[in-house]
């Protein structure tokens, strides 16, 4: 067994609570479409959801209030109301089907005194891109006192024999169906499996060939890297056995419906012609740049007063990119296969490096898990 993966203790919802309105995308998708979450929170209503036990960023963003003390008021009153079936403990094998096909994943335990977001990093779970240190206290404010999480974290494991995740998927009719049920505002499908084979997951996880080099490497934080870093300050500012741990899905590198999407950049309150000017002049290329050139380059270079968003989808870009006072930079994406070799020896990609498909394509969350106090 190794000794920083675990199968999870799930909450799953009680029979009768409404699933399509149960499950939202991860709270940082959307960002600059405040209409998405206000359609998401007209179709929930009064139902129990997802939706009001996490923070969408857009809100966070964009109001003056701390919506943490009702996040966490939600979270006591479905513990305590019945809004969740009896826990769960084993691992959980996924299969969400978007417009890019269908991705299976597993549902683990990690010790996050096995992961560390610190520059350097050599932890066996690493980020892979630098860690906003700002965004990270939001976040911890919501978690450090939170009876339950809810993940949309995705780690990756580098997995080219399609040896961990893919044997279990094909044995899913040996297992008890959890859930399956079509996903809000055209976020695909959601079905789940109750695994009984861990020794299956501990043997296919020792063979990754991503352990057997020099610097090895067990997973590597595919999205939620913030919300991870949060998990892992609370671990730092108060090590026990309550805030070591946190649920994730692992998601195959390989899987050939993960598609690696670049993440594009809006700013705010800066003209195209001095955005181009300054580029040329450092020689970087804006339109289809690599995002090593291009992040660093904004870094240095964005003035006072301008801001700079996440934008995943050409289509979201342009239509941003096109109001007066925005401009916008499309990426180009980067290939799966230089990822890993990428954190060798401590390092990180840039900030947003990429996206693993469109924003609906996201992890919705579904699983919880009751923090022990």
């Amino acid at each position: 067994m190794l000794d920083c993966v675990y199968p999870p203790k799930a909450l799953l919802p009680a029979p009768g609570v409404e699933l399509a309105k149960w499950a939202v995308v991860a709270c940082d998708q959307f960002t600059s479409q405040i209409e998405y979450w206000q359609a998401a929170d007209r179709l929930v209503g009064d139902a129990p959801s997802t939706l009001r036990i996490v923070y969408p960023e857009a809100y966070l963003l964009r109001e003056n209030r701390d919506r943490t003390p009702e996040i966490q008021a939600a979270m006591r009153l479905y513990l305590r109301s019945g809004v969740f079936a009896a826990p769960r403990e084993g691992f959980i094998v996924t299969e969400r089907t978007t417009k890019s096909g269908s991705r299976v994943g597993l549902m683990v335990l990690i010790d996050l005194s096995q992961y560390d977001f610190a520059p350097g990093s050599r932890s066996l779970i690493r980020p892979t891109e630098g860690t906003v240190l700002e965004r990270v206290p939001p976040r911890v404010r919501v978690r450090e006192a939170a009876p339950l999480e809810s993940p949309h974290v995705m780690v990756l494991a580098d997995d080219p024999g399609r040896t961990l995740i893919e044997p279990l998927y094909a044995r899913r009719k040996e297992f008890e169906q959890l859930y399956d049920f079509e996903l809000m505002l055209g976020g695909g499908h959601l079905r789940g499996w109750a695994v009984e084979d861990e020794a299956h997951v501990y043997a296919a996880l020792k063979g990754l060939p991503s352990l057997k080099a020099e610097d090895p490497i067990l997973f590597a934080v595919g999205d939620g890297n913030h919300s991870l870093a949060a998990a892992r300050q609370c671990y730092l500012d108060a090590p026990s056995e309550r805030t070591r741990y946190a649920m994730v899905e692992v998601v195959n590198l390989y899987d050939p419906s993960l598609v690696f999407e670049p993440i594009h950049r809006l700013i705010e309150g800066v003209k195209k012609e001095a955005l181009q000017a300054a580029a040329a002049g450092r020689g970087v290329e804006l339109e289809g740049g690599d995002v090593r050139a291009v992040q660093p380059f904004l870094d240095e270079w964005l003035p006072e007063g301008a801001t700079l968003d996440y934008i995943h989808g050409e289509d979201a870009l342009c239509a941003l990119a096109g109001r007066e006072g925005f401009c916008g930079i499309r990426l180009r994406p980067m290939k799966k296969e230089t990822l890993f070799p990428s954190l060798r020896g401590g390092q990180v990609l840039p900030r947003k490096a990429f996206s693993m498909g469109d924003a609906e394509e996201k992890r919705y969350y579904m699983e919880c898990r009751a923090i022990e106090g």
